[in-house]
């Protein structure tokens, strides 16, 4: 898995974004979250991704943010594609221009551009909140709002699984490699999911044991090792992510103008420079992936 595995767990660092207490962000994604759903206006979902680039920039996780946007490249390119030519949006629709037998509508370009938008805005802002808080702090800090201690664990225990089943794929793959075998690529990812899947079970068999001898499913007072504090920053954060989630969220609720698909126009150009651009980046994409397969 060498080469194009995904760190989706917490980037060590000392940025101003990593000193913040985990819920003030958590209320922030929650805010995306729910803005992104209730929207398609393209501009306003390309304003809040830049903010999102700016969280991402700030917490200097790049390298690692970037890993993860390019496992989304093709599913954006295949959106753009599919609702180009099949709008999710109610009929009629207004043509743009016609490629061959398909025709490139105004409410595809809409719609794949709003929902691109929409995917990367969720998936920034969930990333600078996990590249950015240590498991554990997540799990201190939701233990202190309340949630319960079941439904905090297997928070928890998901982000905490992620970079372990990858450390262990790196560590079987490296088995194969020293036996001969081949050690990178896709091609070696599909053999290794025996060893690894096996190892998964048991590494759960073990938890549950640990978890009973530890009295997991007791009542009393729950404490922890890790501490979190919650500051006067980190309010200000809160407090922000609030004012700013709520203020949007009214205002897109109310004014019922900001929803452009049947006003906004595309040129015939940008249409087909999106169409085709997607398809090429989409074909390229598949090319690269075919190539790893068959040089691993």
């Amino acid at each position: 898995m060498q080469g194009i595995a995904v760190p989706i767990s917490v980037v060590p660092g000392n940025s101003p974004i990593h000193r913040i207490n985990p819920i003030p962000k958590m209320v922030w994604v929650l805010g995306i979250l729910v803005i992104s759903f209730i929207t398609r206006n393209p501009v306003i979902l390309g304003g809040v991704f830049l903010l999102g680039l700016l969280f991402v920039t700030i917490a200097q996780i790049w390298p690692s943010y970037l890993r993860v946007v390019m496992v989304l490249f093709p599913i954006s390119l295949t959106l753009i594609l599919l609702q180009s030519i099949a709008p999710a949006f109610p009929q009629p629709w207004t043509p743009i221009v016609a490629v061959g037998p398909f025709t490139i509508w105004q409410e595809g370009i809409y719609s794949g551009l709003s929902l691109l938008l929409r995917i990367m805005c969720m998936t920034t802002f969930a990333m600078v909140m996990i590249m950015t808080s240590h498991p554990s702090d997540i799990f201190a800090s939701m233990q202190k709002v309340g949630l319960p201690y079941t439904m905090n664990f297997i928070l928890t225990m998901t982000l905490q699984l992620i970079p372990i089943l990858q450390s262990e794929f790196n560590t079987v793959l490296k088995a194969q490699k020293s036996r001969g075998l081949k050690g990178t690529g896709f091609a070696a990812i599909l053999p290794s999911m025996v060893p690894v899947f096996v190892g998964a079970i048991e590494r759960v068999q073990q938890l549950s044991i640990s978890l009973e001898s530890r009295a997991f499913g007791s009542s009393g007072q729950k404490t922890s090792y890790r501490q979190v504090q919650f500051g006067f920053k980190d309010a200000l954060v809160l407090a922000a992510g609030a004012l700013f989630s709520g203020a949007m969220t009214y205002w897109l609720l109310v004014d019922k103008t900001l929803d452009w698909s049947r006003t906004l126009t595309f040129s015939p150009t940008f249409a087909l420079i999106l169409f085709f651009g997607a398809g090429i980046g989409f074909l390229l994409f598949i090319a690269f992936a075919l190539r790893l397969v068959l040089t691993a």
